[in-house]
């Protein structure tokens, strides 16, 4: 079939027999990176099983493959090419196109879908540990890895990225890593990195997807250039032709091997062909593209109807957004200062209205979210409760209309709303939860969708206190210390004008809780407050995007990262009959790249849980980043 199965096919009818229930399971190829366990040996178990730990019950898993892997093929996918291949920069989709070139210190296991400390693992580290405060963290980093040209990756390039990274003046995303000092090579795989206070952020910056470790000695290089494209990564740039394509081939001296010891990546190269989104959609389903792309999807009805009506074939996995929308509520203006008119408007509000308000179709939201993304904040049983939301809804609004009536507004008020966007963004759910109220608590609104405001006019209706109720962006990312922008007392986006001195201290000592179990329960316990408090109304308009693919493409997993290691797409590979059967002929391949020897693999077992690293050490955090 043009591939070579990772496995010897007799011996796998037997296990297939024998262990027909382990095979539920499937093969999820869990990527340990080894330079020493050779192609033609079988290990006798997964690699680094020290570093596995138990799964965390409040991680979503991500689909576990079930077929086995093949080698060979093109994969192929379409969208728009960077400006600059400098992943510092922060361009848009700058990381799309150069993670399947450049590696990371760190990256978020794909395992599980949420992009949380506790899911943080080695990339080009191999393990870490934090000295006794918090203050140092020196990580071990794999040996026998190279550049594409050759050249020896050492702790000297990391030392290079991580002080170019923090650099203001070289870097758009200097501003992540506020506690980085200073970085210090101890030998030639050891590096020391030197904080100014202990910091979880540090290490949640780490593993973004802009986060790349680059060369040192092509320092300097134009970042405009091909010749920029020097990484680790499995696959190495053969071709870029500017606004048309980039082509890989597959690096047959990539580091890592998947846990049974067979050479990653299993494709032969990579085709990203420059096109805008409509274009994007009509090549995918004219069947010329095999993914859309890993960073964008259908965040929309009308492109989620187009590409299911076109190509009935696609399969769809939800990539979740880190970002959603709130209803800040002026908390300078009466009534809303009376936290009883806040929790009668919040008894009204029903996020599935709110969802389809904003994007057509609830699918695309999260329902029963709070302020915090699902993946970071508290369970929905929680949320519903604290809301008021695990009642009928008919006893919901006799109680709000039992708190307007003690509060002294039975009869309503009046209130000026704005909202971004128009229909199908936060306006069209802010029409929907002004028609609740004006129902059920004969509250009046009237509503200005920032499109029918000039800038100028709404930065001043803000500034001037000019509003009731703003629904906005609620962007916190992976970490939920840039709460205090919202929430904080003067926080730059503090638009209730809401102050909590509880919720202000555990907002200024967040950062510095990197054992990941506390942290995550002062997490939850700030979010807590907020929806006791309720400054702002959550919406569960996280609008997420429905990633589509074909399904000869088998292990694409997503996490809520635009740009992450799903971008690199080592150890995704193409079921060449699947392929056939779809597409009447077999996918392209390089056929000057030798197809690896195929190696015995072992009987499917569970995915091995993720870990953050191998780490040792006296520090009280060991273990948690």
């Amino acid at each position: 079939m043009g591939g070579a199965i990772l496995g010897k096919n007799l011996t796998l009818v037997g296990l297939f027999v024998i262990l027909g229930s382990l095979l539920a399971c499937g093969l999820n190829p869990a990527v340990v990176p080894t330079t020493e366990t050779p192609l033609n040996q079988e290990p006798t178990s997964a690699p680094h099983p020290d570093t596995v730990a138990s799964p965390k019950e409040y991680l979503t898993p991500n689909p576990v493959e079930s077929s086995m892997p093949v080698y060979g093929g093109i994969l192929e996918y379409a969208g728009e090419l960077p400006r600059s291949f400098d992943a510092h920069q922060k361009v848009g989709y700058g990381p799309t196109d150069t993670l399947p070139t450049f590696n990371q210190l760190v990256i978020f296991d794909l395992t599980y879908k949420e992009t949380v400390p506790e899911n943080i693992i080695g990339d080009l580290a191999e393990s870490w540990e934090w000295n006794y405060d918090g203050t140092e963290i020196t990580f071990k980093l794999y040996q026998g890895v190279k550049w594409h040209d050759g050249v020896p990756f050492t702790a000297d390039d990391v030392v290079y990225s991580l002080d170019k990274m923090a650099d203001v003046n070289r870097s758009a995303i200097s501003n992540w890593f506020p506690a980085y000092q200073r970085s210090e090579r101890v030998d030639d795989y050891t590096v020391k990195v030197h904080l100014k206070y202990a910091s979880a952020g540090f290490m949640i910056s780490l593993a973004q997807g802009e986060s790349q470790i680059q060369p040192k000695h092509l320092a300097g290089t134009d970042d405009q250039s091909a010749d920029f494209m020097v990484g680790t990564g499995p696959f190495y740039l053969d071709d870029y032709i500017v606004r048309v394509h980039l082509k890989w081939r597959r690096n047959p001296e990539y580091f890592k091997k998947d846990q049974y010891g067979n050479q990653l990546p299993y494709l032969d190269g990579l085709t990203l062909y420059q096109a805008n989104n409509t274009t994007v959609n009509d090549m995918l389903v004219g069947r010329r593209l095999d993914i859309k792309n890993p960073t964008t999807g259908a965040a929309t009805t009308d492109t989620y109807e187009y590409l299911k009506n076109g190509a009935p074939d696609l399969l769809w996995q939800k990539r979740e957004r880190d970002q959603g929308s709130a209803m800040f509520l002026n908390l300078k203006h009466k009534p809303l200062d009376d936290v009883r008119v806040r929790r009668a408007m919040a008894l009204v509000l029903v996020e599935e209205d709110l969802i389809i308000g904003y994007s057509g179709d609830v699918k695309f939201g999260s329902l029963d979210s709070g302020l915090l993304t699902p993946g970071l904040g508290l369970s929905k049983d929680e949320v519903k409760k604290l809301m008021g939301w695990d009642k009928p809804y008919e006893e919901r609004v006799a109680e709000a209309q039992r708190l307007m009536a003690e509060a002294g507004y039975p009869d309503g008020f009046k209130i000026s709303m704005m909202a971004l966007g128009t229909t199908q963004t936060q306006a069209g759910a802010t029409i929907v939860f002004s028609d609740a109220l004006r129902k059920y608590l004969k509250i009046e609104s009237e509503l200005y969708p920032v499109l029918s405001l000039a800038a100028p006019e709404m930065q001043k209706r803000l500034e001037e206190d000019n509003y009731d109720l703003w629904a906005t962006n609620l962007r916190v990312g992976q970490d939920p210390v840039y709460l205090k922008d919202y929430f904080g007392t003067g926080g730059v986006s503090n638009w209730s004008h809401y102050s909590n001195p509880d919720l202000d201290k555990m907002l200024a000592e967040l950062d510095q809780i990197v054992d990941t179990a506390k942290r995550r329960e002062t997490v939850l316990a700030m979010e807590r407050i907020l929806l006791t408090d309720l400054p702002a109304l959550p919406t569960g308009c996280f609008i997420g995007n429905w990633m589509p693919y074909y399904p000869y493409v088998k292990n694409i997993r997503w996490n809520n990262l635009s740009y992450s290691n799903v971008n690199r797409l080592e150890d995704v590979w193409i079921d060449k009959e699947v392929y056939q059967n779809i597409r009447g002929n077999l996918p392209p391949v390089e056929s000057e790249i030798p197809t690896p020897t195929p190696t015995p693999t072992p009987a499917p077992t569970p995915t091995p849980s993720p870990t953050p690293a191998t780490t040792s050490g006296t520090t009280p955090a060991t273990g948690d980043l």
